[in-house]
């Protein structure tokens, strides 16, 4: 590590102090997975005309309607790799992580055009660069991490044989933690900010959608969640989120898809969803992170080789949710992948119990820091491993 302090850090760290929020952990699309569940892993994220599991209402709670009474469990591993420079490109850092993380859901048919069921999902950053990013008194290692567990109370009801309406409730539970992160004072002087260890917060929001089948070989859907509120994080809210008085919101988003089954064993779809991360506290504060809104394409098919075996792939793309003039302000926030394939399988072991595994690749990227970043650069990769078991009552 180089032992200056160079100068365009001092004149930049200011923008540094609320950088902590972490680093690729769970992320793809800035905090959020590609997708939620195996099925939808397998098929690039496509998810909101396409309900596959009972993780269904992270996507659109209406597709909870349409697929009975069951439960999904699943587990996942992202394996994890950025290389970075701070404020000079003598100053170089690596971050690795192997990071395992559960997810699922259940569902009941409690009337004939009633269901009630509960996905529960993740979201997510982590960093680990292990050692001090400058050698002032008191800077420890490099790391942080957010871990958002959402569970989803969902109700949906069928009008019409082809028409499915639901509403989630949306119940999160957050927890932050930061390690070795650097201010500025007024004069430009840099200093080590204390960790406050592990701060825990609670938040409520909700989700509404809609699946409409007008001829068989067509389902169309669409969904809107409003953000998830967040109490503020204690100890955090005296200095890395004192702009936001604490709080670190999810987004709303807000989306629809298309599902095609153009011939016998074949579905094919695409998904749209716009991600407001500019609305959301915490992330939206102009002068550090600024993450900027994100338009999420997905695009995936599926095949039955047979009764038991069914084949998926998939390509998810969004624009930047960061800018080059904000790399230093995101080193620890530096979940910038935005393209990623998928690969997908289910074998049915029979007809009420499934396997499903999946693989996601993300296409490695690099940004360049301009402006107040210069010297501050970012490059990541990862891939994503999940498997899942199903079972039908």
């Amino acid at each position: 590590m180089n032992h200056r302090v160079p100068r365009g850090i001092k004149l930049a760290l200011s923008m540094c102090g609320m950088g902590a929020l972490s680093s690729t952990a769970f992320a793809t699309n800035g905090s959020y997975l590609t997708a939620n569940g195996p099925f939808a892993s397998g098929m690039g994220g496509v998810s909101i005309a396409l309900p596959q599991d009972t993780t269904a209402a992270a996507n659109n709670p209406a597709g909870m309607a349409e697929l009975g009474a069951r439960f999904d469990v699943y587990g996942l591993l992202l394996v994890t790799q950025a290389d970075a420079t701070f404020g000079s490109t003598a100053n170089k850092f690596y971050s690795r992580g192997i990071v395992p993380a559960p997810g699922g859901g259940v569902n009941f048919q409690i009337a004939p055009q009633w269901t009630f069921g509960v996905s529960v999902t993740g979201a997510g950053l982590a960093s680990n660069y292990g050692q001090p990013l400058l050698p002032i008194p008191g800077a420890g290692p490099a790391k942080a991490s957010l871990t958002v567990v959402n569970t989803a109370p969902t109700v949906t009801y069928k009008p019409l044989p082809n028409l499915a309406i639901g509403l989630s409730l949306v119940l999160g539970i957050e927890q932050f933690r930061a390690n070795g992160v650097i201010g500025a004072g007024p004069d430009g002087i840099p200093f080590a900010l204390p960790s406050h260890g592990n701060s825990w917060a609670a938040g409520i929001g909700s989700g509404v959608g809609v699946l409409w089948t007008p001829v068989p070989a067509v389902t169309l859907g669409a969904s809107y969640y409003t953000k998830t509120w967040f109490s503020a994080l204690s100890g955090y809210k005296n200095d890395l989120f004192a702009p936001s008085h604490g709080h670190v919101d999810s987004p709303a988003h807000y989306g629809a898809g298309i599902a095609v089954r153009p011939l016998p064993g074949l579905t094919v779809g695409m998904d749209y969803m716009r991600i407001e991360w500019s609305k959301a506290a915490g992330y939206n504060i102009a002068s550090s992170f600024n993450w900027h809104d994100q338009n999420v394409f997905r695009f995936g098919a599926s095949y039955d080789l047979s009764d038991r075996w069914t084949v998926r792939a998939g390509y998810s793309m969004a624009n930047s949710h960061l800018d080059s003039d904000h790399t230093l302000a995101n080193f620890f926030a530096n979940g910038i992948n935005n393209k990623a394939v998928t690969l997908g399988v289910t074998y049915a072991i029979d007809k009420r119990n499934l396997v499903t595994a999946s693989l996601e690749y993300d296409i490695p990227r690099t940004i360049v820091g301009t402006g107040p970043s210069t010297g501050t650069n970012i490059s990541t990769n990862l891939q994503l491993y999940t498997i899942g078991y199903t079972h039908k009552f």
